[in-house]
C-alpha cells in the first residue's frame, strides 16, 4: 500500500513538472578542467531477518570522495583522479557477534587497510551528464591488502570482503550511477528516466531511475526522482542455511539539489527500502520451499561542492 501511494504522488508530480516544460534550462555538468570537487556519502542501513535467529544488522559508512579534473576532451568527457578519504565503516551484528568499526581501536588491521586505501588514486571518464564511462586502477588498490603479511589470514579475508563490499569498483559504479548519473541524455527535458545497475551485496540489480526537474533558483537547481530496482534473474548460491535461491526488489527515493553554476551535488536525501526473498532448496535443517524475507532499510545523506583547496593527487 505504501509502494502505491510513493507512485501515485509521482505521478501527480510529473504532471505538474509537464504543465511547466519549457521553464527548464540545460541540465548538466559544467566542470572546469585544474579544479577539484568533492562528494560525502553518509549511509546508515539496518537489516532485519526473519530467519531462525531473527538476526539484526546495523551497517554504517561514511564514504569522501575527492575528484580532480585533468582534463576535457572534444566529446566533453571528462577525465578525472580520484581519491577516497576520511573513511569509516562499522557492522554489528549481535547473533553473529560482529562488532567491527574502522573508528575503533581494537580493530587495527580493519583500520590499517582503511588508511592504505586513503593513500592512492584511481580515474575515471565521465561524461556532462555523469554516465561512468570508464574506470581504471581501483580494483589495484586492494592488492597490498591482500599481500599484507598478518597473524589471522581470516581475519585479513573477512576484512579484504567487507572493504571490497564497501568501496571496490562495483561499490563506486554504483555511487556514480545513483548519485552521479542524473541528467539527462537528451535536452531539454522536464521529466526523463535513466536505466542504471545498482550493486546489492555484490549482486548486480536492474535500477530504473525516473526523475522530474523540480525547479531552478539561482541558488540550487531541484531534481526529485523515484528509483524501482529489481534483481535481474534469480541468485543461486549456497549458504550456512544450505542450498537457496532469492529474488530482490525495492525502491529509492531521491532529493537532489545542485549548484547551477557547476551541475554539481550540494545535497541529496535518499532512502531505499529493500526486500529479499530467499527459499529454500536443500538444506539439512530447514525444509525445502521455505522462504524466508529480508528487509533493509537504508538512508543516504549525500553532500557534496569543490575543493577550496586544490587537490593534485
Amino acid at each position: 500500500m505504501r509502494s502505491v501511494s510513493i507512485l501515485l504522488a509521482f505521478a501527480v508530480m510529473l504532471v505538474s513538472a509537464d504543465a511547466a516544460k519549457g521553464q527548464e534550462g540545460i541540465l548538466s555538468y559544467r566542470l572546469q578542467a585544474g579544479e577539484s570537487y568533492y562528494l560525502v556519502s553518509d549511509l546508515q542501513q539496518n537489516t532485519h531477518s526473519e530467519s531462525v535467529d531473527s538476526e539484526e544488522i546495523s551497517f554504517y559508512n561514511l564514504t569522501r570522495v575527492d575528484f580532480y579534473v585533468d582534463s576535457i576532451d572534444d566529446s566533453g568527457q571528462y577525465h578525472m583522479r580520484v581519491r577516497y578519504r576520511d573513511l569509516l565503516i562499522s557492522m554489528l551484528a549481535p547473533r553473529m557477534e560482529i562488532d567491527i568499526s574502522s573508528d575503533s581501536r581494537k580493530d587495527t588491521l580493519l583500520s590499517e587497510m582503511v588508511d592504505m586505501l586513503e593513500q592512492q588514486t584511481f580515474s575515471m571518464v565521465m561524461t556532462a551528464k555523469g554516465k561512468l564511462i570508464k574506470l581504471e586502477g581501483l580494483e589495484e588498490l586492494f592488492e597490498p591488502l591482500a599481500a599484507l603479511q598478518v597473524a589471522d589470514t581470516t581475519e585479513q579475508e573477512v576484512i579484504l570482503n567487507t572493504l571490497s563490499e564497501a568501496y571496490g569498483p562495483n561499490a563506486f559504479r554504483s555511487l556514480c550511477n545513483v548519485f552521479l548519473w542524473i541528467y539527462p541524455v537528451i535536452q531539454p527535458m522536464s521529466n526523463w528516466t535513466n536505466d542504471i545497475t545498482y550493486y546489492l551485496n555484490t549482486k548486480p540489480v536492474k535500477m530504473v531511475n525516473r526523475y522530474i526537474h523540480a525547479k531552478t533558483t539561482s541558488e540550487v537547481v531541484v531534481i526529485q526522482g523515484i528509483g524501482m530496482l529489481n534483481a535481474m534473474k534469480e541468485y543461486y548460491e549456497t549458504t550456512g542455511l544450505g542450498d537457496v535461491k532469492s529474488a530482490v526488489n525495492g525502491s529509492q527515493t531521491y532529493d537532489f539539489q545542485m549548484d547551477p553554476a557547476t551541475g554539481w551535488l550540494k545535497q541529496c536525501i535518499s532512502r531505499q527500502r529493500v526486500i529479499i526473498e530467499t527459499t529454500i532448496l536443500k538444506s539439512n535443517y530447514l525444509p525445502s520451499g521455505l522462504k524466508i524475507p529480508s528487509y533493509t532499510e537504508t538512508v543516504f545523506e549525500v553532500t557534496g561542492g569543490r575543493l577550496d583547496e586544490t587537490f593534485e593527487p
